[in-house]
């Protein structure tokens, strides 16, 4: 027969790996909406902008093109 404790122990375990289960199905999801939304701006500036962008991006710090990038319109440091 099988302890209280045993099967506390059990019950527990069982709900651990249920919650690894739901934190990696988490993180799929957030992955696929990362994807969908990265593709929509893609096709929104077409592939050789975003190539182009991207590409000018890495040549930088990301901290300093998105600065830029965020620089309302008219701005000297654009121009």
């Amino acid at each position: 027969m099988v302890s209280k404790v045993e099967r506390e122990r059990a019950a527990l375990e069982q709900a651990q790996k249920e919650v690894e289960e739901r934190r990696k199905r988490l993180a799929e999801l957030e992955e696929e909406e990362q994807q969908k939304a990265l593709e929509k701006l893609v096709k929104k500036v077409g592939r050789p902008n975003a190539i182009e962008i991207l590409e000018l991006s890495a040549a930088m710090k990301p901290k300093v093109a998105i600065d830029l990038l965020k620089q309302p319109k008219g701005s000297a440091a654009l121009a």
